[in-house]
């Protein structure tokens, strides 16, 4: 778990096989596929260390496609 504040995102999880969960303030969790786990893991810490914008670098990492929507799990 990463430690930030910010008026966009709540919480970002650890990156694990490949993918990442935003939750964004308001609840909303969204889970992505992260093309380069470790660069994007370095980028983020960089971006915290430097009180820089997280919700501005995740917009840009998914327009970016540095990360990617992962399908919805469907469960019977």
């Amino acid at each position: 778990m990463f430690k930030f504040q910010s008026s966009a995102i709540e919480n970002i999880s650890d990156v694990q096989e490949g993918q990442v969960t935003v939750t964004f303030n308001g609840g909303r969790d969204y889970t992505y596929s992260v093309t380069d786990p470790a660069n994007f893991v370095s980028d983020l810490q960089l971006v915290i260390d430097n009180e820089d914008s997280v919700g501005k670098f995740i917009n840009l990492a998914i327009r970016g496609d540095q990360l990617t929507q992962a399908p919805a799990l469907v469960t019977a």
